[in-house]
């Protein structure tokens, strides 16, 4: 299993938007997720930055079975107009955070 965890931004005063349209997440965008292997997924805010960790048996596979998906492409393309640095499965913005300690 792989901990991944993530760095993106929102463009300034986009926060309630971004929290607002994860509140309403489409089913079919979160069936997606789950099919890709993503488990234990979240995403934080503060101010504009978002950090996001999931846990995933291969994220490279998982990241190539989200960049195929219709749906998720379409989620990505919702979202854009918001983020400043954005996902990295259609841009490769994303920053991917290197662990430097666990405890289970």
């Amino acid at each position: 299993m792989q901990r991944v965890a993530t760095y993106m931004r929102i463009k300034p005063g986009m926060e309630e938007e971004y929290v607002r349209r994860h509140a309403e997440a489409w089913p079919d965008l979160l069936a997606g997720i789950t099919a890709y292997g993503i488990r234990n997924y979240s995403i934080f805010i503060r101010g504009q930055e978002l950090f996001s960790y999931f846990e995933v048996d291969d994220v490279a596979a998982a990241m190539a079975m989200a960049a195929a998906d219709p749906v998720n492409r379409r989620w990505q393309e919702y979202m854009a107009p918001l983020m400043d640095v954005g996902s990295g499965i259609k841009d490769g913005l994303t920053a991917y955070l290197v662990e430097v300690f666990h405890l289970d």
